[in-house]
């Protein structure tokens, strides 16, 4: 395939496109990279023993030694990096039912909330650091641009992230101190939201904490989405102060709309500012941000009623993605790097082969787009790509960023783990006919899973929502679907309370399952 990918022999079909690399006949490759990074992040992380912490490594850095398992690196990124564990997890545990998987990331977000979360009495109250020193037990340091002693400064888009993290994990486990914290994040948001330009985002894309003043003249940057997502949720649960994130949501939305996907804006695709080591700069641009605004737009119940033109957006934001980023195609399949001046040059960062994780979340937003419109080549990218991306992950365990041997510090809690293992879930909660041949899995509900059981013949789970829409993939036709002890009916579509059965070659089936007034779901034979 690529000298940069060297872990696993090339797996190819009749058309001489690529596989998975894990037994691609049954489906398996998918599902063979999350049990295999799951089981790292729970066993296999060690604590740290050269710097004195005791703590496990993904505490205290963004990067792993890939001999020692031991820190790398001058810098950690938390924020982000909790954020998307969070997302990864409420994708995995319906997925799986790996309760360990809660308890290790609820261990992050503790350890951030108790270390990683400024002072009540600044500017910025109660929000947390987006990064840190590597080693340090304290996070406020270490921010890309800045001397390393200085402290308090925040990146205001990983206030957002982590926030709707927060307020997923209140939802999956009922503590409050979780939706406390996103309720805080929500506020700060709030009160420091401004109407934006070509040259200012609705939030400064630094700005110290203590303050507010902003760091470096940093203006313009970071996934605005991210704050809309905690937003969003916030005032579907009827928590907070329910206007004013209405009136922030909206305005920030707004400028979206007039510039970053307005052709007539001087800020269109002017998708700047997200990595927490980077300098900023405008002629920067990278692949995060367009690929989250895209899922954003996908993940909402009706696009169209905030972008009428959302199809059009999100179809030139796959294309700009992989013009300006794509690597290959390696036998079909897109690698996506991830960021780079304005002007591609062989300066751009950080592999020719891409990036598993960016590559990754390229192919869920292509199998979220299929999904929506039908688009065929969504579809094919959606499956290469993905199936491309299994190739960063070792049999052992550890999973690159971005190939060998391209940097020193190759493997990163994030690009391998917390933002690569998410998309591999989404994408069969798209697809449903990717997911493992001949077992059961609950592939994606619209809300979060709090419990959930398996046994061979039966699938029995909580949602957080009554009213709720999930997606399984079973190897029993089901003969009674029930929702709190009640019968739902079998129907042909889901305009209301009941359940679909699609059958695939082969004997398994798709189910689909609506409904509105319960919480507790059983899918059985009898």
């Amino acid at each position: 395939m690529n000298d940069k990918l060297p872990w696993h022999s090339r797996v190819l079909d009749d058309e001489g496109k690529l596989l998975a690399w894990y037994r691609p006949e049954r489906n398996l490759g998918y599902d063979r990279v999350l049990h295999l990074g799951w089981d790292f992040i729970e066993h296999k992380v060690p604590r740290d023993k050269a710097y004195g912490t005791g703590l496990e490594t993904y505490l205290i850095s963004s990067v792993f030694n890939h001999l020692t398992l031991q820190t790398g690196w001058f810098l950690h990124n938390p924020a982000m990096v909790y954020a998307t564990f969070v997302d990864s997890l409420r994708a995995w545990y319906p997925y799986s039912g790996d309760t360990e998987a809660i308890g290790t990331v609820a261990h992050m977000l503790d350890y951030m909330l108790a270390h990683g979360t400024t002072p009540r009495a600044w500017e910025w109250a109660g929000v947390p650091f987006a990064s840190s020193c590597a080693t340090k037990r304290n996070y406020g340091r270490c921010l890309g641009g800045m001397p390393k002693g200085f402290y308090g400064g925040i990146e205001t888009d990983k206030v957002g992230e982590l926030g709707i993290g927060y307020l997923e994990f209140y939802e999956l486990t009922g503590k409050r101190k979780y939706l406390e914290a996103a309720i805080r994040d929500a506020d700060a948001l709030a009160r420091h939201v401004r109407p934006g330009d070509a040259d200012h985002t609705p939030w400064p894309f630094r700005v110290d904490a203590r303050t507010g003043d902003v760091v470096n003249d940093e203006e313009y940057g970071g996934a605005v989405v991210s704050s809309l997502r905690l937003f969003d949720e916030l005032i579907r649960l009827h928590q907070g102060d329910v206007g004013a994130y209405e009136r922030a949501r909206d305005l920030a939305w707004t400028w979206m709309l007039e510039h970053p996907l307005n052709p007539q804006s001087p800020a269109y695709d002017k998708w700047a500012g997200y990595f927490e080591d980077v300098v900023q700069s405008t002629d920067n641009v990278n692949q995060q941000l367009p690929t989250y605004t895209a899922l954003y737009l996908l993940n909402l119940p009706d696009p169209a009623a905030i972008d009428p033109a959302w199809a059009a957006h999100v179809r030139h934001l796959i294309d700009w993605v992989r013009l300006r980023f794509g690597r290959g195609p390696f036998f079909g399949a897109w690698g996506i790097d991830e960021q780079g001046t304005s002007t591609p040059s062989e300066l751009d960062c950080c592999s020719p082969a891409g990036l598993g994780s960016d590559s990754s979340r390229w192919a869920a937003v292509n199998a979220l787009f299929f999904e929506r419109t039908g688009d065929a080549q969504a579809r094919e990218d959606a499956i290469r790509s993905l199936n491309y991306a299994t190739y960063f992950a070792g049999s052992d365990g550890k999973i690159s960023c971005c190939g060998m041997p391209t940097i020193p510090d190759q493997y990163w809690f994030s690009d391998g783990y917390s933002d690569y293992l998410r998309h591999f879930n989404w994408v069969m909660g798209a697809m449903p006919d990717l997911a493992p041949v001949g077992q059961n899995h609950l592939l994606r509900s619209s809300s979060t899973v709090q419990k959930i059981t398996y046994t061979k013949r039966s699938v029995r789970y909580r949602t957080f929502d009554a009213d709720a829409t999930e997606v399984l993939r079973v190897r029993f036709r089901p003969a009674r679907v029930r929702i709190d002890g009640e019968r739902l009916a079998l129907t042909s579509q889901l305009d209301g309370d009941g359940y679909t059965v699609e059958q695939l070659p082969g004997g398994d089936y798709i189910v689909r399952i609506h409904h509105t007034r319960a919480r507790h779901v059983e899918v059985t034979t009898g």
